[in-house]
């Protein structure tokens, strides 16, 4: 069944399917602490969880760094350039927050990194992975020296300064296609930041985003961003600045949604067909006035717009005027219609809108068939299947799985679809060196967390990253070690409380990593140290795991012997309902992944009873 909206219009907007959402990847780097203390941007850490948030909630498995030398930044971004989710994702973001000066961003070592670099790195010739595919760049640094009048006690800049070859993919594409940065300020100018409250400019934007994301494409979005400052009656004068924008299309983070009319007479009829695709009853669904007494009915993934049984071709014409124009158009007709009569009303229809007569498709009765009428038409069920085609190519959620027991299947679907969206949260926890940065890769399937053999702990912060196993959606939270007895305890709190507030909305697993063999005084004292971080009840969300399980293998031990060796480390894994599982994170086998989930699985289901 064709559509009624125009190729063309399709031409100008940059695709987005549920295959490339899933694959959706964002690099963020947030530079807090400087070698120089006073160069430390206070009040950064406000960006820093805000952006962080902002970019999972539009899709983005974040690759987060904190802290990095003008090197650093270099490295991260070039391998961020090389990373596998590129191929499949559909846009990328890369946002650095440090300090900075025209064409600079500044490491933590006042080591410069250029800004050309970021091109550089993911154009077309050395990331052909990214070619046609929108690429968001925000830098959160000031561009120079030059300010306002007025110097608030509580606000800060961000100057560390202040008092040729084409590549070819079946056709040519310009080397640098389908950027678009966004500077927090214009060329030479500083930008503000707030010791308490974070920088002006990511502030902004994050509530412009999560306000307008899902109903305007990128360039709006920014052009809202600035209007914000426009009117800002701050005595801190910054205005935010859209440079090097190569999209050629309109790039909308979530993409619109399906929009339908429906035409005939009866205006039972139509409400009839409505409650029949979305399985609701329109008293349940969002409803606002369009034109004169014509009525939209809506959800997340269906636009329905019911016309009443008169109009002036005025009104016709402006149904088809909407941006974007309707996908569908649809007629309804009642049993026992007269072929003569519905090709009158389709041409009467045609006549009005300007639109051909097959741009129309006839919704039969139940027990009517297509193909044998002067007019297009189809049965209810080829109308769900294409409204269902259309959301699917779009990545929006489906709706459809209608049958004669249309709403007992509905309902069950939609339980299986609270079943296979909920999150569970894994938490990696344990001491320095026992692996938790390499479980958590495993887990993933992919190098997400740093993970090296060091004297010192790798990671420094929490992070979070996301994965779908078998159908379950899974956010992995690699955690620094907080159990090092040397480490001052506002720091130790510090780490606690974000892993709380990274756990707070979703049922959390914790994952108490211990290498094979190694059961020191430490790893005796550790699950008291757990209960008094996460309280008294945590083993009954734990699961031991257990690293460089090859050893055990070596060795010709079985996880039996191991305890039987180590009395502690049995003791331990009773207390959490010995649920244990051994990894090797030097191979990538997803048999000992599926292991985990099925225990993880277990353990929630248990606790639901």
């Amino acid at each position: 069944m064709a559509t009624c909206r125009d190729d063309e219009w399709a031409k100008n907007i940059y695709p987005v399917t549920k295959q490339s959402k899933s694959h959706r990847i964002a690099l963020m780097i947030n530079n807090i602490k400087f070698h120089n203390n006073s160069s430390d941007r206070h009040g950064a850490e406000k960006d820093d969880w805000v952006m962080f948030n902002l970019l999972q909630s539009l899709g983005y498995q974040v690759v987060r760094y904190n802290n990095l030398t003008g090197k650093q930044i270099d490295d991260a971004l070039t391998q961020f350039s090389q990373h596998k989710k590129l191929t499949h994702t559909d846009s990328v973001f890369v946002t650095i927050m440090s300090h900075g000066d025209m064409g600079i961003i500044s490491g933590t070592d006042s080591e410069e990194f250029e800004t050309e670099k970021i091109f550089q790195c993911l154009n077309a010739k050395n990331c052909p992975a990214l070619v046609n595919k929108p690429k968001i760049i925000i830098i959160q640094a000031c561009r120079g020296a030059q300010k306002g009048w007025v110097d608030l006690q509580s606000v800060r800049t961000d100057n560390i300064r202040a008092p040729s070859e084409n590549f070819t993919r079946a056709a040519r594409v310009h080397i640098e296609k389908d950027f678009i940065c966004f500077h927090s300020s214009t060329p030479h100018t500083v930008s503000y930041r707030s010791t308490s409250d974070g920088s002006f400019f990511i502030q902004t934007l994050a509530d412009v985003f999560n306000k307008w994301s899902h109903e305007y494409d990128i360039e709006e979005l920014f052009r809202k961003v600035m209007q914000h400052f426009e009117a800002s009656s701050s005595d801190c004068m910054q205005m935010p600045t859209k440079e090097r924008n190569t999209l050629t299309k309109r790039f909308n983070l979530f993409p619109d949604r399906i929009s339908v009319i429906i035409f005939g007479k009866g205006e039972l009829l139509k409400k009839a067909l409505i409650t029949n695709i979305l399985g609701k009853d329109l008293s349940e669904l969002s409803n606002k006035k369009f034109l004169t007494n014509t009525e939209i009915y809506e959800n997340h993934t269906y636009e329905f717009i019911c016309t009443p049984d008169l109009n002036t071709q005025c009104e016709y014409i402006q149904y088809f005027s909407k941006v974007p124009p309707p996908d569908m158009c649809l007629v309804v007709v009642a049993d026992g219609f007269s072929d003569k009569d519905v090709r009158q009303q389709i041409d009467d229809l045609s006549k009005k809108t300007g639109k051909p007569p097959e741009v129309f498709t006839v919704v039969l009765p139940l027990r009517y068939k297509p193909g044998c009428y002067s007019f297009k038409s189809c049965t209810i069920q080829q109308a769900f299947s294409e409204l269902d085609k259309l959301a699917a190519d779009r990545g929006l959620t489906l709706i459809s799985m209608r049958n004669a027991d249309y709403f007992g299947a509905h309902n069950k679907m939609e339980n299986n679809r609270k079943l296979t969206s909920t999150k569970v949260n894994l938490v990696l926890l344990g001491t320095g060196g026992t692996g938790k940065s390499a479980s958590g890769n495993t887990i993933l399937g992919e190098k997400v967390f740093m993970s090296k053999f060091s004297p010192m702990p790798v990671t420094a912060e929490c992070q979070v990253a996301e994965t779908v196993i078998n159908g379950k959606h899974v956010r992995v939270i690699d955690t620094p070690d907080m159990f090092d007895g040397f480490i001052e305890a506002s720091v130790t709190d510090k780490h606690v409380k974000q892993c709380k507030q990274l756990c707070e909305s979703e049922p959390s697993v914790y994952l108490l990593v211990m290498r094979v063999g190694r059961c020191t005084e430490r790893e005796r004292r550790i699950l008291k140290m757990l209960e008094k971080s996460f309280g008294n009840k945590v083993s009954e969300q734990t699961v031991i795991l257990l690293t460089w399980g090859g050893d055990l293998e070596c060795e010709g031990m079985s996880l039996e012997n191991l305890f039987s060796l180590q009395p502690t480390l049995k003791e331990i894994t009773e207390k959490c309902g010995n649920r244990c599982v051994v990894f090797e994170n030097r191979e990538s086998d997803s048999d000992q992944v599926k292991k985990l989930m099925d225990t993880v699985v277990r353990m929630l289901e248990k606790r639901q009873k």
